[in-house]
């Protein structure tokens, strides 16, 4: 199997994963902070990344990488993802992946400015219309007092996303996954702990009331963070900023898959269009144009 084939298959299982990231997180934030939620996903997430990369002495990085690493940790593991559950939180799962799908036009931009990867109008257009299969499933989601705030703050981490993932995708040509992935996650969990105690000291019900809330943290944790950023990041490694990050719109379409498995949600003829868009637009993104054959001059 070809190096971008697998960087492809590991980029869409996390997003796949980071699917069902929705109803996991949407059911802990119904009673526990936003912050906590993070930090048990980050903290949890660290200590075993930490215990694999010293097995495999995967922890040193050179003294000039410590600003660039320590950076994105901080945009791409407290920023982005704390942004991205208090936007949720406030504007509702649907404005949470109608806005988390505008990362790979993000991501695409960001990499022909900064890694200046050349962006032919084929993949423009692949993003534009998977970028319109989501906006079909999603729908319109109806205003309430608090979209405007959950909004902006869903865009932030939109913007914070793509620069982590630019970021990280420069610390890969010097480093490996797992050493970017632990470093970053262990920065974000401690930058973010401070916070999350405050949260934690003013909540009602800080933990989770059941077995069931902690089988949903060891997901978030175990699989959407620590493997689930570790595919996302390898993944990175063998495709471009710009194909790659169009398979991040597979999150929104996964997670309303999800819903209608696990949660008995109907499917809309809307949803089956919008569905049917995503897939084009990927598909249109990763598949490579074969180049015309050459004709050679009879001897």
């Amino acid at each position: 199997m070809k190096a971008s084939t697998q960087g492809f298959l590991a980029l869409a299982l996390s997003s796949a994963i980071w699917g069902g990231m929705y109803v996991a997180s949407d059911a802990l934030m119904r009673t526990m902070p936003p912050l906590v939620v993070l930090e048990f996903r980050e903290g949890i997430s660290a200590i075993i990344l930490l215990a694999i990369a010293a097995r495999h002495r995967q922890l040193h990085i050179d003294r000039h990488d410590y600003l660039p690493m320590f950076g994105v940790g901080i945009i791409g593991f407290s920023v982005s993802i704390g942004f991205q559950f208090y936007g949720t939180h406030a504007a509702g799962a649907a404005l949470g992946s109608l806005v988390t799908a505008s990362s790979p036009v993000l991501i695409a931009l960001l990499g022909a400015l900064v890694l200046k990867e050349h962006v032919p109008t084929r993949r423009w257009l692949a993003i534009g219309i998977a970028f319109v299969g989501v906006v079909v499933i999603v729908g319109t989601p109806a205003p309430g007092k608090d979209t405007a705030l959950g909004v902006s703050l869903l865009l932030v981490a939109a913007v914070c996303w793509s620069i982590y993932t630019i970021g990280s995708t420069s610390l890969l040509t010097r480093y490996s996954a797992l050493t970017v992935v632990t470093i970053a996650c262990t920065v974000g969990a401690i930058t973010s702990l401070p916070f999350a105690s405050i949260a934690y000291l003013h909540a009602r019900h800080p933990l989770p009331m059941n077995l069931a809330g902690w089988g949903e943290v060891l997901y978030i944790s175990v699989i959407g963070m620590a493997l689930a950023f570790f595919l996302w990041v390898w993944g990175f490694k063998h495709v471009s900023a710009s194909r790659g990050g169009v398979l991040l719109l597979f999150q929104p379409l996964v997670g309303i898959v999800l819903g209608i498995v696990l949660l008995g949600e109907t499917v809309s003829i809307g949803t089956l269009l919008g569905a049917v868009l995503v897939c084009a637009g990927v598909t249109l993104a990763v598949v490579e144009r074969k180049p015309p054959l050459a004709l050679e001059p009879m001897p």
